[in-house]
């Protein structure tokens, strides 16, 4: 069975590669088309480009795992099945549970190098391609955004700058709060509050800021306020670098990473906001992961039982329950955005209906 897992692994593999593939020439054409007159209209140099590109496609590859997972073993286990390979197995005691198993371990391990891809990769790679889309191939400047809404940033260590409106155009904050807490994010260690800011200048590796109406809590390491401060003047402070340009947009769910969500959602809750959109994404960060080894199950049952008379049904079959797959997580999704559906079922009903499925699939094909 070792050279059998072996030649499946492989096999798998191969067809799984070959797809990625093809899905990266698919999703550049479809970028290019789409950004086409942008491009024209704003001329930007081929190196933001490119580079737009490049950090664009990560999200949309982890987007397509999960299909690109289906296809490619629906290829190889429906090859297996019409060369009898499959059937040569089973008649010498092998269950499909066991031939299943070498596939079923590699959805496992793509499960969990797309969780890590979608956590260490993407966010950063978004950041930096809606920042080129937004300066660049839109032509609208580094100042990205004149006015932002609702901003939240995480700056350096555990800081994070949230405020009701920036302008980028004038470097003005409105209403903002910044928050700074332990290493472990539970515990709040400082927390300024002001009716506004304004950029003064830069010095050295700080940028200073002018705040009016500024009130200050210190905390200790335990949490417990120790000191406090209400400053009626202006008062200018020291804050990062490149702060300006930080807080010159908003950041979306797929922006972050899941401990940057899960803080941001303490804070929003801390305030009393609407945290239905982003606890909605946090439980499918984890559960769209997962989503590849119901898919593998899925598709083996249907692929293991395909010979020439049912090749299309069976194949066509896989591919619409992948696309329901889709479907349900995209409706779902919305009804949690919408606070229709608690996030936590929003997040997971998917995994849970498609593993029912999937089970249920893969025992009425094993008789």
């Amino acid at each position: 069975m070792k050279l059998i897992d072996r030649y499946i692994i492989n096999s798998f593999l191969w067809n799984f590669l070959g797809i990625i593939f093809i899905c990266t020439i698919v999703f550049v054409v479809y970028m290019l088309i789409e950004s086409y007159e942008d491009i024209l209209s704003n001329a930007p140099s081929l190196y933001y480009v490119i580079l737009y590109f490049v950090n664009s496609l990560p999200f949309l590859m982890v987007e397509v795992i999960p299909l690109a997972v289906a296809i490619a073993a629906l290829l190889m286990v429906g090859n297996m099945a019409r060369n009898y390979e499959i059937m040569a197995l089973l008649t010498t005691g092998v269950s499909q549970l066991r031939i299943a198993m070498p596939l079923l371990v590699v959805a496992l391990l793509i499960s969990i190098g797309l969780f890590l891809f979608g956590e260490l990769i993407v966010p950063g790679c978004q950041r930096r391609a809606r920042y080129i889309e937004k300066a660049f191939i839109e032509g609208k400047g580094e100042e990205v955004i004149t006015r932002t809404k609702d901003v939240f940033v995480k700056g350096k260590g555990n800081r994070f700058y949230l405020m009701k409106h920036y302008d980028a155009l004038l470097k003005k904050m409105t209403r903002p709060v910044i928050l700074e807490t332990d290493s472990s994010g539970g515990k709040l260690r400082l927390k300024m509050v002001a009716q506004k800011a304004e950029f003064v200048k830069r010095q050295g590796e700080k940028s200073i800021w002018r705040f009016y109406g500024l009130k200050n809590w210190e905390y200790d390491e335990d949490g417990n306020l120790k000191k406090y401060q209400s400053f009626k003047q202006p008062v200018e402070l020291p804050m990062e670098k490149e702060l300006d340009k930080f807080l010159s947009y908003k950041k979306e769910p797929e922006e972050m990473n899941l401990w940057e969500l899960k803080s941001y959602l303490r804070i929003l809750r801390h305030r009393g906001e609407n945290v239905s959109t982003y606890a909605t994404d946090l439980h499918l960060k984890v559960s769209f992961p997962l989503a590849v080894i119901l898919v593998m199950l899925i598709c083996f049952s249907f692929a293991s039982r395909m010979q020439i008379g049912n090749l299309v049904i069976n194949f066509a079959q896989a591919l619409i329950l992948v696309v329901a797959y889709y479907a349900l997580i995209a409706f779902t999704r919305a009804m949690g955005h919408n606070m229709v559906l608690p996030p936590l079922i929003a997040g997971w009903s998917g995994d849970f209906v498609f593993a029912l499925i999937g089970i249920a699939i893969f025992k009425r094909n094993s008789i």
